[in-house]
């Protein structure tokens, strides 16, 4: 079953959303801690991506359901 998405602008710790980050769409998970946000891989053969203020960054939806 494919999970439905919902359209917000900004997603919570821990949410899989849709993202934008510098000219590249993304659906993985966002983790906020005091080191800074990163888009989070289910693959876990990719790194973690920073977010930092420079990069074009933007929320599209999440995925419920």
């Amino acid at each position: 079953q494919i999970g439905r998405i919902q359209k917000i602008s900004k997603n919570e710790d821990g949410e899989i959303g849709i993202f934008y980050l510098d000219g590249k769409s993304y659906i993985n998970n966002l983790k906020k801690n005091k080191k800074g946000s990163f888009l989070i891989s289910l693959n876990k053969k990719y790194d973690p991506i920073e977010i930092t203020p420079e990069k074009d960054f933007r929320t599209f939806g999440r995925v419920v359901g």
